[in-house]
C-alpha cells in the first residue's frame, strides 16, 4: 500500500511549482547598425565671398609692396596671410534624412568651420571629425563628437579619439572602423563648400 502511494506524495511534495517572480526583459542597447553613415571628405574649405582669394605669399607680397619695403618679409610676417586663409574655411552641411538616425564622417586636411544645418525630425546619433589641422564644428546639438585630428580640434562635445587621417577620393578603412558601420553615401571635393544628405541617397 505505502508502496503504491509512493509516487503520489513525491507529486504532490517534490513536483515543480509555478514560480510568481516574472524577470525583467532584456534591453539591447541601440546597435550603431541602425545609423546610416554619411562620410564628406575635403582637402579644404571655401572661402567667404568677400574674401581675398589670391595665394597666401601674393598677399605677402602685395603687403610688402604696399608697406613700400624693398626687403623681403621674413616668413613670421607672412605667417599672419597664411593663417587668415584657414580660419576663415567654412563647410556647410544640409542634412533632411529623418528616416533613420545619422553618423556624419567629416574629413579636411586643412583647417575648417564645419556648418551643420538638420532639419526637424533629423536625429544626429554621432559625428566623427577627422583631419590634420583643427577643425571646428556647429549645429550639431548634443551629438558627441569623435575627433581624428593631428591639432587639436575643441568643442563642448568633442572627444579627442586618436590618430588622425582624412580622405576627399574615398572613404577610408579608419572611418568605417570609427563609426562601426559601412558608409551609406561619399561626397568629396578638393575644395569643399555645401553638400546635401537626403533620404535615398548612396
Amino acid at each position: 500500500m505505502l508502496a503504491a502511494c509512493l509516487p503520489l506524495l513525491l507529486a504532490s511534495c517534490c513536483g515543480s511549482v509555478p514560480s510568481t517572480i516574472t524577470q525583467a526583459p532584456v534591453i539591447k542597447p541601440k546597435s550603431a547598425s541602425q545609423a546610416a553613415l554619411h562620410v564628406i571628405g575635403v582637402y579644404q574649405g571655401q572661402l567667404p565671398e568677400n574674401a581675398d582669394k589670391r595665394p597666401w605669399w601674393a598677399q605677402c607680397q602685395a603687403a610688402q609692396e604696399a608697406a613700400g619695403k624693398g626687403e623681403p618679409m621674413t616668413p613670421q610676417a607672412c605667417q599672419s596671410f597664411f593663417n587668415a586663409g584657414r580660419d576663415q574655411r567654412t563647410i556647410r552641411v544640409n542634412v533632411s534624412d529623418d528616416s533613420t538616425p545619422i553618423i556624419l564622417g567629416l574629413m579636411s586636411y586643412e583647417a575648417v568651420t564645419w556648418e551643420i544645418k538638420a532639419a526637424p525630425g533629423v536625429v544626429i546619433e554621432k559625428v566623427i571629425l577627422a583631419g590634420y589641422h583643427q577643425q571646428r564644428i556647429q549645429g550639431v546639438g548634443d551629438a558627441q563628437v569623435d575627433v581624428y585630428s593631428y591639432d587639436n580640434s575643441p568643442c563642448d562635445r568633442c572627444v579627442q579619439k586618436g590618430r588622425y587621417f582624412y580622405a576627399y577620393e574615398r572613404v577610408p578603412v579608419e572611418m568605417e572602423v570609427a563609426a562601426g558601420v559601412r558608409a551609406t553615401s561619399f561626397q568629396g571635393n578638393y575644395t569643399g563648400g555645401t553638400y546635401q544628405i537626403f533620404k535615398g541617397m548612396q
